[in-house]
């Protein structure tokens, strides 16, 4: 048995004075699987992570206890590198090496002192951490993640920590504590993520309580070197998001001011140093499509960064009249250039704890279109993307279910206003696009309606079903052995899916054959679910969203 040290430090954050910013913090939580920063001063803890080679079980398997996860090695031999959060820590299954490392501990200790001025209440010294949202570079060479302190009071920054792919050489990044990790650059092992600086910007109410707010954005180095790529100016301005462009060169950022002649801004700034682009700005009055019909305000107007695709520019959801987040259907706009007049191409769910948009190979776009609503089991349907006409389309069937009637368990008054005959629109919905490396598959899932509170039950989720669009012959093939399903993701050779089933990690090929499980489980009982086969949800569901891509990554060879 092989022992691999372990280094803890200390994530920091502070109490929001202001509603609006506390709930703009709630939305980026649920998107820190690729965000994170602030200063801190830490002090680090040894702890011992053990590497398993099959130990228990059957040949080639991991024996599922209450401080470690089931895991099947043996199926996982030539499929890369799996890094899972499960039983409260981090693990990367390594499958050229045949073996099964925890990277990350449970706990930590600080120095009280250096929390007390800035948490209501302090972390005590000694506390319960969770690491989440791993992401592997895409060279496959390096793994980085969160910790996030486990408090009652909202809300929270992470640690950043970087390691090898296969969990060794672990390593805290200092003088970061995250709000948003932006992500890995598409072409070299550097990170970027946004941080925030304790300081007194414009906030009604908060009277002498430090507020935060998110103010520069640091390129990090998996060795920990960190540049300052921007920084916020002096005055009242905000830093609401920033993404990758597709080469690599750029990161595009959305800043915002609440103060009076305020404006909302994207720009472009080169990793290089450099000039930024000012892609688009609000000073006045100024229309958006499907988002303010009359006019919008520069300092009532919020554009919160999706993604920067190849083949389409900068797309970006509106939230108007000073809002710091639409929990049901976010106008999604898109930007084909610097200083062009933004489009609508959709309206989608946009707090980030599903994945609402998928990018693929050749400018391949599909979005979960929003009707519905919050509720994930409602008005949600998968349509592709055409970029001649920069509009979105229906897949045929998306929102229509053939399977069991799960609505049979709904009030009447439910069923008498939202209940579609089965196999006609409406009476289903689809989720989690995922295209195949070369942009010529679709991938996605398909449930039926899910209304109403106290929705949706296990049963619910156990339903999914996997489907596969052939964007040539533009049929769709539903994957036959598979059940359950949730974020299907590809091979780096098209070849397989790894999907999320009964709050565990499964591999199926797609040119037929039987899934394999891999490993559960993914969260807690107490959360996932405390009824087996039909009980109900706890914190981690909010109207059916569950953040399964927060809880691991894959590096396919």
């Amino acid at each position: 048995m092989v022992l691999l040290e372990e280094q803890r430090t200390v994530p920091m954050a502070a109490a929001q004075g202001a509603q609006a910013l506390i709930e703009q913090a709630r939305r980026r939580a649920h998107r820190r699987r690729l965000r994170g920063g602030v200063a801190v001063a830490v002090v680090l803890v040894v702890t011992g992570a053990v590497l398993l080679t099959g130990a228990g079980g059957s040949s080639g398997t991991v024996t599922e206890t209450g401080t470690q996860p089931f895991v099947n090695i043996q199926a996982f031999s030539h499929e890369g590198e799996l890094a899972f959060v499960s039983r409260g820590s981090l693990w990367v299954l390594d499958g050229p090496a045949g073996s099964l490392r925890k990277v990350a501990s449970t706990s930590f200790t600080t120095n009280s002192h250096l929390l007390a001025e800035f948490l209501t209440p302090p972390v005590p010294t000694s506390a319960t951490v969770a690491p989440g949202s791993p992401a592997f570079s895409p060279d496959g060479r390096w793994l980085a993640y969160l910790v996030t302190p486990q408090r009652s009071n909202y809300p929270d920054a992470s640690q950043l920590w970087i390691a090898r792919s296969n969990g060794t050489a672990a390593h805290a990044v200092g003088g970061l504590a995250v709000d948003q990790l932006v992500g890995w650059s598409p072409r070299a092992d550097v990170l970027a993520v946004s941080a925030d600086t304790k300081e007194t910007l414009y906030c009604s109410g908060c009277g002498s309580t430090p507020t935060w707010h998110t103010t520069h954005v640091t390129l990090v180095t998996p060795g920990g070197r960190t540049t300052r790529l921007f920084s916020v100016p002096s005055t009242a301005v905000y830093l609401e998001d920033a993404v990758w462009s597709p080469s690599g060169n750029q990161v595009a950022v959305s800043t915002l001011s609440f103060n009076r002649g305020g404006e909302t801004t994207v720009r472009a700034y080169p990793v290089n140093g450099g000039t930024p682009t000012t892609w688009f700005s609000i000073r006045n009055s100024q229309r958006l499509p499907g988002a303010c019909p009359s006019a919008c305000a520069g300092n009532g107007t919020v554009a919160d960064l999706a993604g920067w695709w190849p083949r389409w520019g900068i797309g970006f959801w509106v939230y108007d009249d000073g809002m710091s987040h639409n929990n049901d259907n976010t106008p999604l706009e898109l930007l084909a250039a610097a200083g062009a007049a933004p489009r609508l191409i959709g309206s989608t769910l946009s707090d980030g704890t599903t994945d609402a948009i998928a990018a693929g190979a050749g400018g391949a776009l599909a979005i979960v279109a929003s009707t519905g609503g919050r509720e994930l089991g409602a008005g949600k349907r998968v349509e592709r993307c055409n970029q001649a006409t920069r509009s979105c389309a229906p897949v045929a069937g998306a929102s229509a279910w053939s399977g069991v009637n799960l609505q049979t368990v709904c009030p009447i008054a439910c069923r008498l206003f939202h209940d579609p005959p089965s196999g006609t629109p409406g009476s289903g919905v689809s989720l989690d696009p995922a295209w195949s490396p070369n942009g010529s598959l679709l991938a996605y899932v398909k449930a039926p309606i899910a209304l109403t509170g106290g929705w949706p039950p296990l049963a619910w989720y156990d339903a999914h079903e996997l489907y596969l669009l052939d964007q040539r012959t533009h049929s769709t093939t539903k994957l036959a052995d598979v059940d359950g399903a949730a974020v299907p993701t590809w091979s780096r050779n098209g070849r397989d899916l790894l999907y999320v089933a009964d709050d565990g990690l499964w591999l199926t090929p797609v040119g037929g054959g039987k899934p394999v499980e891999i490993e559960h489980p993914l969260f807690p009982q107490a959360e996932w679910g405390s009824l087996p086969g039909g009980g109900t949800l706890d914190t981690i569901v909010y109207y059916g969203q569950v953040d399964w891509t927060g809880q691991f990554s894959w590096s396919s060879p």
